[in-house]
């Protein structure tokens, strides 16, 4: 990232410049100046909707929400765009991240009123991008997935690639487990919502949370934030089991703020698991990922194979739980 750009179009003078870390092909930088740290944030042109980060993230201040604000450049907008990137810079936030599966109980507490209450300040917020509509939550999609994922694994078998066939296998295997789900979209609550929640979002300071990154601010069907915040968060998941009490009583803080029906209780295991299968990391990424991503990788991995055999009894189990309190 070179600082001349930043400062050509921030009122920023940059002492120095660090790379602080770098995803699928996001590479985010802290930059220092006479007054105060910031962070850079540099993105692929294909992600879209990255001004909505700014908007969502100054009014959830404005209301006493803490959360990382992003900072207008000279010309007032919130991102920059160059022939071969986008980039933003908001506020650095001092505290440190907690690795997947290691929220204390004070956390899970902060984090599930905090989402609801993110929830609910959104809720007369026009309705942001949506994702995951009825048309996602089919047996279209994930047969889609699955001749795709098959046509891969016919060319692992022809390259005689005997670490990554298995992974295809169980991948497919999934494919086929969630084919066979009937989640009826339009009875799930969508909402304005963070859209990517969980606990490499969250700044922790003297028991304290900020929550950050809002690129992917969305509506979607909110019980999907819920869980998967839990999930990446509770000591309890780490070997990939959902644990019925502890998801119960998270979803009992969140409802505190902001209303789940019914059948979004019963069907939040079948739309985690559809989501996770459909959307997330291919198995040539789970082959190669590295870093703090890995974690997470392998956990999604073990909660998989953990929903094929369970995700009816939890859905059961977390419905008599929840209604029962």
């Amino acid at each position: 990232m070179d600082s001349q750009l930043i400062e050509s179009n921030y009122e920023l003078k940059v002492s120095d410049i660090k790379l602080l870390d770098e995803h699928f092909g996001t590479e985010i930088y802290v930059i220092g100046t006479e007054a105060k740290k910031y962070i850079v944030k540099v993105l692929p042109l294909y992600f879209e909707n990255m001004e909505n980060e700014g908007l969502v993230s100054g009014y959830l201040y404005s209301r006493g929400h803490k959360v990382a604000r992003l900072i207008k450049s000279r010309e007032g907008s919130y991102v920059i765009k160059t022939p071969k990137f986008q980039f933003t810079v908001q506020e650095y936030v001092e505290g440190k991240t907690l690795p997947t599966n290691s929220a204390p109980k004070w956390l899970l507490e902060k984090s599930a009123d905090f989402l609801g209450k993110t929830t609910l300040a959104l809720k007369d917020w026009d309705p942001l991008p949506l994702r995951f509509d009825r048309s996602f939550f089919t047996a279209d999609t994930a047969l889609r997935k699955k001749q795709q994922y098959i046509g891969e694994l016919e060319r692992a078998k022809e390259l005689g690639d005997k670490k990554i066939i298995p992974v295809w296998e169980e991948q497919i295997r999934h494919l086929e487990r969630i084919s066979r789900f009937q989640i009826d979209a339009d009875r799930l609550t969508y909402a304005n919502s963070h859209g990517d929640f969980h606990i490499g979002q969250i700044i922790v300071q003297d028991h304290d949370i900020t929550v950050i990154d809002w690129s992917s601010v969305c509506r979607l069907p909110v019980c999907l934030d819920v869980m998967t915040s839990y999930v990446f968060a509770s000591p309890n998941c780490r070997e990939g089991a959902v644990d019925v009490e502890g998801l119960g009583g998270y979803i009992q803080a969140y409802v505190k703020h902001f209303p789940l029906t019914e059948y979004d209780i019963q069907a939040m295991p079948y739309v985690l698991y559809f989501w996770h299968c459909v959307c997330n990391y291919s198995p040539n990424e789970l082959c190669s990922i590295a870093g703090k991503y890995r974690s997470m990788a392998l956990l999604i991995q073990k909660m998989l194979n953990w929903l094929y055999v369970h995700v009816d009894d939890l859905s059961k189990d977390l419905q008599g739980r929840v209604n029962s309190r």
